[in-house]
């Protein structure tokens, strides 16, 4: 085999090896897919929402002054400053950051959580949940993965760099944003080392051998040419983003922010206190602490209410916006071109750009319909959509019978 300018020459010898692939493995690749718009966010939650959130505290101290009698000047404020008691102040300012700061270390989880609830349960409804088993080769011509009823193959020059972290390799590609996992765990250190050689050597350049051959499939399969419009990606965001486990995290998220920002006011008193506790003994305290809880409660109960019913007012028409809009931007960042997808008796076929895969009918886990789009769901959170725009009459009534015939049971989230 040649080597290419500035790369090692690939390895004399295919590598084949096999790993499983786990619920956990699929929601990291997500996540590292991700990670960039996730490390923003997290990072905001220092850099915006720490100084916004200090500066209404502060401008509702100064507020305050100002309704209690104070001379409404800037020079006034300036003056009555030094006799102001900042303990008040300074414990709310402190209670903001502390949760900030709390906020910043459980992004991560809070992350995954989220991905978690949008892939849905392990192994989807009542499926098996158990790790899938994968047996890969690495050659000249791409890598070739093989698992129960799937068999895909993607070319060298549709493959990217390796990255990795303490637990996982993350082999990018072309054919979608999730990068293929593979967890160190269940690979020999020769195997990693293998793995390292031929993706330095051979990704993204010409590949220096011939592809396998393309799957084979019967003279009366159904052909057509595959590619996603942008009205056709919303419904499938949508689709992710009102599954049954998104919406019980949304409905967690906000029982979790309701009973957060109701104790927020005695958190502030019983911090407040227990800065100096001698000035006001607890037997003195206690009543006191009752007294002012049941006055004000009601106040940051109500607010937390108002906001959470104004989220579910907006989130319909917030998440149909979020959804065109991220559909939009797919369609531009799409490869150009359509991809080829046959139907047979034996599955489907998908070919583009020298990358194919083989989906067995076993592999998909019923169907659904919105509209005239057909999602078809896989394992976990992947799925194929079929627009049957995309068929002549005769070969789309071919295509629903062989659908009917072999995925007879709708899943019922269309």
């Amino acid at each position: 085999m040649p080597s290419f300018s500035g790369r090692p020459r690939p390895p004399d010898a295919p590598l084949t090896f096999e790993a499983p692939l786990t619920f956990a493995d699929r929601i990291t690749g997500n996540l590292y897919a991700q990670r960039g718009p996730l490390a923003a966010q997290r990072r905001r939650i220092l850099t915006l929402g720490l100084p916004v959130l200090w500066f209404l505290a502060l401008l509702g101290a100064v507020s305050a002054w100002a309704t209690a009698g104070g001379r409404r000047s800037l020079s006034a404020l300036w003056r009555d400053l030094p006799g102001f008691d900042g303990l008040p102040i300074a414990g709310f300012l402190g209670l903001i950051t502390l949760a900030l700061l709390a906020a910043y270390a459980l992004h991560p989880r809070f992350a995954r959580r989220r991905v978690r609830a949008l892939m849905g349960p392990a192994g989807g409804d009542t499926h098996n949940p158990d790790p899938v088993p994968v047996r890969y080769r690495l050659d000249g011509a791409g890598l070739t993965q093989t698992a129960p009823d799937l068999v895909s193959f993607v070319p060298w020059p549709r493959l990217g760099a390796l990255a990795e972290d303490r637990h996982h390799l993350f082999l990018s590609t072309e054919i979608g944003e999730v990068p293929i996992v593979l967890p160190k765990a269940h690979l020999s250190a020769q195997t990693l080392a293998g793995i390292r050689r031929w993706v330095e050597a051979c990704a993204d350049r010409p590949a220096p051998a011939p592809p396998p051959a393309e799957p084979a499939t019967g003279p009366e399969a159904v052909r057509a040419a595959l590619r996603l419009t942008a009205e056709e990606r919303i419904p499938l965001i949508l689709r992710a983003l009102e599954n049954p486990w998104v919406r019980r995290a949304r409905f967690t998220g906000a029982a979790a922010w309701l009973v957060g920002l109701t104790l927020l006011y005695p958190a502030l008193l019983a911090m407040l206190w227990a800065v100096d506790p001698y000035r006001v003994p607890l037997t003195e305290a206690l009543p006191l602490f009752a007294e002012m809880v049941t006055d004000e409660f009601w106040k940051p109960a109500a607010f937390a209410a108002a906001m959470i019913a104004l989220f579910f007012a907006v989130h319909p028409r917030a998440s149909r916006w979020f959804a065109g809009d991220l559909a939009r931007q797919l369609e531009a960042e799409a490869p150009p071109g359509a991809a080829e997808i046959v139907i047979d008796e034996t599955g489907i076929v998908t070919v583009k750009d020298g990358a194919h895969a083989h989906l067995g009918w076993p592999l998909f886990r019923g169907r659904d319909r919105i509209g005239d789009l057909v999602i078809l769901p896989m394992r976990w959170d992947e799925v194929l959509p079929v627009p049957l725009r995309i068929f002549e009459p005769e070969a789309r009534a071919r295509f629903e019978a062989l659908a009917e015939r072999h995925l007879p049971k709708e899943t019922g989230a269309g």
